[in-house]
């Protein structure tokens, strides 16, 4: 059967017979199924094969990308007709073994394209194992390695650099410049071939005379050629257009970035996702935050609370985005409520967060008004529901003593003596007075819960106004005993409507809870920059677990129980005590009874000029 001619001529099975025979270990490799096709019993050893068939089965595959070049390359050259001579490194189940090789292209039954390799012998080498495994390496790099001669004539390449040259130095005669035609510009080629030759090693970039003009990166050094000792020219290279055209592409969509933020009218920021930097503010940011807030800052200098940065990166990690409120320091000192949103990006080559800030203080502030405003009802509220509480409980006695004595005066009004009729006149009076007070009470702690009560201090005779609260007291009721010791007091100024009043409600609470005679002792005194007023009644006492609880409103001790009274009083007390700048408390008394102790500044007539 006639065959037509090519550059992978046909083997009969005559010819197979013959190579059989050879003293020579030969084989054929398909390249279309990627394994041994043929092989003489010399062959069969050299790859520790127990059988043809075991070979012609064992799997070539799979091959590192330097050795499927390097067969695409030895392909191309058998369609040209070339043959190979070189050494292969090959790996008999395993094991290392180098032979110089000569291979050509064959075609058999079955295989179109194949080739026929002949090992000339095996390579004794007295080279390291670390040169060997070097020159190994070398083979399988992805780097394009090239030896030139000092007169660009290409000496060698690694399989890289053929399957990315090859097509371009072919059939390039053995003196042409191959090393000047790597490069699309001559006047670089030559400038970077003299440079090597002044300082030894270049590192720089150039365009190849490939197609599509790629950029290399490139090593090139003078070094020995091994062969002849004389110079040569070792050039290392990669392609790197493709970084080009990330780091451009990167550029672009930075640029595009800072033109949509810098367009947005929202306060916009680029954090750095590692340490919380600004890297960048657009301009409502930066007049939000301050000019000049591309700088070392860290989010200390942008959130009132470190901790909600942190917890935004936290989100922004784990999801990609994340949002939440927060305070922000303003350019002029302020803080302000603003929802931050932010999205993980990569910005100036660095792992970054955008943020977008959004201004919410205004709907903070209105939401705090609203709830300061509900707590205010809820107060006042609460307020009348304890007012109507009391009223139906502390009110109906009085009222309704006053009741019973009305009506027995109205039917047995005859009966009366002037005498009895003027009695029961006064306990209605004095029924009136307790009821007034308790009302005068429940009135003040109103105006006091509403901020509605005035406190307009001027200096004046604090002893003299105790006096005053003491004889209308006595004078209702003689059989009351007080005892007023005043030491010399330095200026002190008070108002004085409240300071009756405070001094009315703490002796009616020492009346009311006094036993058999009433007996109280006010001292006035002033320790160093005080006045000190101490009131103490011998009546039933506050339990120490109780005593601060009793100066809060409605509040009562629990031995007070049976006696009438709103839980006001000490409550008030406590409050004009804070208006004027004092302290208010229960001290130990000896015996029975409660002593009260208020603590008032002093104050000089140039602490109340600036009221």
């Amino acid at each position: 059967m006639a065959r037509l001619k090519t550059n992978f001529p046909y083997l009969e099975q005559n010819a197979l017979d013959a190579f059989a025979l050879l003293g020579t270990p030969l084989y054929i490799y398909s390249f279309e199924t990627q394994r041994i096709c043929w092989a003489n019993h010399l062959a069969l050893a050299f790859w520790d094969s127990p059988s043809a068939k075991e070979l012609l089965n064992r799997p070539m595959t799979p091959y590192s990308d330097s050795t499927r070049i390097r067969l695409s390359d030895y392909q191309d050259a058998f369609a040209r007709g070339e043959i190979r001579h070189e050494s292969w490194t090959f790996y008999p189940k395993g094991k290392a073994t180098s032979a110089m090789c000569r291979c050509s292209g064959v075609s058999l039954l079955g295989h179109g394209h194949a080739m026929l390799v002949e090992i000339e012998n095996t390579l004794a080498t007295e080279l390291p194992f670390a040169d060997l495994r070097s020159l190994e390496a070398l083979r399988h790099t992805p780097l394009m390695i090239s030896l030139f001669s000092e007169e660009g004539f290409l000496l060698t390449q690694n399989p890289a650099a053929t399957a990315c040259f090859g097509g371009l130095l072919h059939g390039l005669g053995e003196r042409a410049d191959a090393f000047g035609k790597l490069f699309a510009e001559q006047d670089a080629a030559r400038s970077i071939l003299k440079e090597a030759r002044q300082v030894g090693a270049v590192r720089t970039t150039a365009v190849m005379a490939l197609e599509g003009s790629p950029v290399h990166s490139l090593q090139v050094s003078l070094v020995s050629d091994p062969v002849t000792g004389q110079n040569a020219v070792l050039v290392s290279q990669e392609d790197i257009s493709h970084l080009l055209e990330m780091s451009r592409q990167l550029a672009a969509s930075e640029y595009a970035l800072d033109a949509v933020l810098n367009l947005n009218l929202t306060p916009a920021l680029v954090l750095s996702e590692a340490d919380g930097r600004v890297l960048k503010a657009n301009v409502s940011a930066s007049r939000l935050l301050g000019e000049g807030r591309e700088e070392p800052d860290g989010p200390e200098a942008i959130f009132e609370k470190t901790q909600d940065y942190a917890r935004l990166r936290s989100m922004v990690l784990a999801s990609g985005t994340g949002a939440l409120p927060t305070r922000v320091r303003l350019h002029d000192g302020r803080t302000s409520w603003f929802h931050i949103s932010g999205a993980r990006i990569r910005y100036e080559r660095n792992d970054a967060i955008v943020i977008l800030m959004t201004d919410v203080d205004d709907v903070y502030q209105t939401t705090a008004d609203l709830e300061a405003a509900l707590s205010s009802e809820r107060r006042v509220s609460d307020m009348q529901r304890r007012f109507l509480a009391i009223a139906s409980h502390e009110f109906r006695t009085p009222l309704a003593i006053i009741d019973s004595a009305a009506q027995r005066l109205e039917r047995r009004a005859e009966e009366k003596t002037p005498e009895q009729i003027r009695a029961r006149a006064a306990r209605i009076r004095s029924t009136i007075k307790n009821l007034l007070h308790l009302l005068d009470n429940t009135v003040e702690r109103v105006r006091l819960d509403q901020g509605e009560m005035g406190y307009a201090p001027e200096h004046g005779d604090l002893a003299a106004v105790i006096r005053r609260v003491i004889d209308s007291f006595s004078e209702k009721d003689p059989q009351i005993a007080f005892r007023l010791d005043v030491a010399d007091l330095p200026p002190v100024a008070f108002d004085t409507m409240l300071m009756e009043q405070l001094m009315r409600n703490v002796i009616s609470n020492a009346i009311k809870y006094s036993e058999g005679q009433t007996k109280i002792e006010i001292a006035i005194t002033a320790p160093a920059d005080s006045v000190q007023i101490e009131i103490r009644d011998h009546g039933i006492g506050i339990p120490v677990p109780e005593r601060d609880r009793v100066f809060k409103a409605y509040a009562r001790a629990s031995n007070a129980e049976g006696i009438e009274g709103t839980g006001l009083g000490l409550s008030i007390v406590h409050h004009i005590v804070d208006l004027h700048g004092g302290t208010v408390g229960i001290v130990n008394t000896e015996g029975k009874g409660t002593t009260i102790r208020i603590d008032l500044p002093q104050r000089r007539e140039t602490d109340l000029e600036g009221r």
